[in-house]
């Protein structure tokens, strides 16, 4: 079975309301063995959410729609779901009695525009909403089903649950399952991850997907199968190559700082910090971790307050590392400071200095320090430093 999700709104268009109904609905259908293909994001007009609603029955065999069935004029849904279909809406006093109990039962006088949420397009199978007045409803043809739930989260969850997935399974005989495994990578850019893994990119089962976000690097495994334990296997098989073409790149299922601070307390050692950048991005990622603060000694924050060339920077860097190590007296010291000026194209070199037992290590990386996403890829960029000093000491 093929889906497609439609998500009904203005205000998603406007930007006023994120859309995460849609991606609850896509893990729940995955997790069903259900593939998505395509998610709409379409206004409150009526016109243009028929359009969807055809063109997705053009090319999936299911389609979820959410919003737009509350009992303002804005809320077309209903009509919009009718028209696509060629049937005329139908009153169902049944449902305008639930919800007139509904309203009672908050001790709430009941509006004469709910009456508006009583009807649903001939034929179509209702789906009681005992979480709120919007009455969800489900309707098929021969070019497939398309379902339609409330736009509130908690009532679309729910009706989502103990509706829509029995649906699937009983009714549609819905038995594969897809499992989705994410792993997490740094150090390489998004290219060269990319070219070590270009064949499995390309297989149909399992999948493999990768995103980039902060200089750090994620993998997506979907794999489906008839059983939860076939996916798991054809998952790990991948999960194997994939480690043995990334090695020490690849970090495995958790995300960097929690890593890092695994790490730190598997050796058992604490870590004081130098940053020189006011909005402290190495302890912004840090702060991600659980528990980190068994393992963090002390953290100073000290902007340059005088000009740094690329070795002064370097410099400062080990020394305030060392610094704080020594303060706070902590196992390892990281520092971290950027040099005064840009470059001509707008990139800043960063020094990064870790201050270990038996010696320093330092590196020097350019960065567009005018974004947060550039301070925030320094930060990565000595989380790892400090990640891959601790690994080979595991070993």
């Amino acid at each position: 079975m093929d889906a497609e999700i439609i998500a009904i709104g203005s205000e998603l268009l406007l930007g006023v309301t994120i859309d995460t109904n849609s991606a609850y609905i896509a893990r729940q259908l995955a997790a069903a063995g259900v593939n998505v293909y395509r998610k709409t994001v379409v206004g409150d007009n009526t016109e243009r959410i028929t359009a969807a609603i055809r063109e997705a029955l053009g090319r999936a065999d299911l389609v979820i729609c959410t919003g737009g069935l509350g009992p303002t004029l804005d809320d077309v849904t209903r009509e919009a779901v009718a028209a696509a279909f060629d049937r005329p809406l139908e009153f169902h006093q049944a449902l305008l009695d639930q919800i007139a109990a509904r309203f009672a039962a908050m001790n709430r006088p009941m509006s004469e525009s709910n009456r508006r949420q009583a009807y649903v397009p001939a034929g179509a199978r209702i789906i009681p909403n005992p979480r709120g007045t919007a009455p969800a409803f489900l309707i098929e043809d021969e070019r497939g089903t398309v379902i339609v739930l409330p736009g509130v989260p908690s009532e679309m969850r729910y009706l989502f649950e103990t509706e829509v997935i029995p649906y699937l399974r009983n009714e549609r005989g819905i038995t594969t399952v897809i499992l989705v495994r994410t792993l997490h990578a740094v150090g390489l850019g998004e290219s060269v991850i990319g070219e070590r893994i270009a064949d499995l990119m390309q297989q149909a089962n399992p999948t493999v997907g990768i995103s980039a976000k902060r200089a750090r690097y994620e993998l997506r495994i979907g794999a489906r199968a008839e059983s939860h334990a076939e996916a798991e296997a054809l998952i790990t098989q991948t999960e194997a190559i994939i480690r043995e073409r990334l090695g020490p790149y690849l970090l495995g299922e958790e995300e960097l700082p929690v890593v890092v601070a695994q790490l730190l307390r598997q050796r058992k050692l604490t870590l004081a910090l130098y940053e020189g950048m006011i909005q402290a991005p190495v302890l912004q990622a840090l702060l991600a971790a659980p528990d980190i603060a068994a393992q963090l000694r002390g953290v100073e924050i000290h902007p340059l307050d005088r000009p740094a060339d690329e070795q002064a920077a370097s410099d400062l860097a080990a020394a305030g590392a060392s610094a704080v190590a020594d303060r706070w007296q902590s196992d390892l010291g990281l520092g971290v400071q950027p040099a005064t000026f840009p470059n001509e194209q707008g990139f800043t070199a960063v020094a990064f200095a870790l201050i270990t037992p038996t010696g320093e290590r330092r590196l020097t990386r350019p960065f567009d320090l005018r974004s947060s996403e550039g301070r925030e890829f320094a930060g990565t960029a000595a989380l790892d430093l400090l990640r891959r000093y601790l690994a080979e000491e595991s070993e």
